[in-house]
């Protein structure tokens, strides 16, 4: 199992790296290729197959975010919302309010998750931006893991997520830092590294967040998993659920808190 969920990783990560170097549009696209992705399982956990009207109309909306021009643009949201609230009049209630205003709400969540990845690349040295959040999440995820399984102690949240534990928390905190300490140094010179800590711990903080929510929304869907596309990892959306909820925190961090943060 170790050895599978490595190889994925390794293929994973490779994979991603390349399409960051190679550019903001290349990685625009594999961005929103993800995000309809995660929209599918995420759908898939509510019971509606990825070719319903319901899953449709949420990759609608992850593609209209993900790829909107005005990051202030209230009409079309709107309209998404109004048609939450039609879904269960004109399907004739064989959809839920409940659920239409869950797949709503996700949609929203996969889909600003994919923009910010994407605006963060766009950026003036957006690959480095970019690499900093990634560092910071995946030697979250790894160091909880790690250290979790091999120190144990008391559980984090054990009626959402069993196997998640303090020490692990504590120690992906610490190992996000590190992390955008290092990529900081090394590929943003010039600023100040304890600002970049601070955002390690932020961002750690806000994706181990994220990684809870969607174990909470499993776990009331009755699922273990969110798919098994990713051999040893699941679904997409379980390999990247931290990612999007910490990104648009992660966005706004370096695109409006810039000139306060790395003096």
């Amino acid at each position: 199992m170790l050895k599978q969920r490595v190889i994925t990783a390794a293929f994973g990560l490779t994979l991603v790296v390349l399409v960051m170097i190679w550019g903001p549009l290349p990685w625009h696209w594999l961005v929103w290729v993800g995000a309809v992705i995660c929209a599918a399982e995420y759908t898939r956990l509510w019971g509606f197959s990825p070719w319903s009207l319901m899953s449709l109309w949420a990759y609608l909306l992850v593609t209209y975010v993900v790829w909107r021009p005005d990051w202030h643009t209230r009409i079309a949201i709107q309209t998404m919302a109004g048609l939450a609230l039609l879904w269960p009049v004109v399907l004739r209630n064989r959809v839920s309010v409940t659920q239409s205003a869950t797949v709503f709400l996700g949609a929203l969540y996969v889909g600003y998750g994919g923009e910010a990845l994407a605006a963060l690349r766009a950026l003036p040295r957006g690959w480095a931006w970019l690499l900093l959040l990634l560092a910071a999440i995946w030697l979250t995820d790894t160091a909880a893991y790690f250290v979790g399984r091999h120190v144990g102690g008391p559980k984090l949240w054990p009626s959402i997520s069993p196997n998640k534990t303090v020490s692990g928390a504590l120690a992906g905190v610490v190992a996000a830092a590190v992390a955008t300490v290092v990529v900081g140094y090394l590929c943003l010179p010039g600023f100040d590294l304890w600002s970049y800590a601070l955002v390690g711990v932020l961002i750690s903080i806000t994706g181990q967040l994220g990684d809870l929510i969607e174990s909470a929304y499993k776990r009331a869907a009755g699922v273990k998993d969110s798919g098994s596309l990713l051999p040893g990892h699941g679904g997409m959306l379980d390999r990247v659920d931290s990612l999007l909820f910490a990104a648009p925190f992660a966005a706004y961090l370096i695109q409006i808190g810039a000139t306060h943060w790395f003096q």
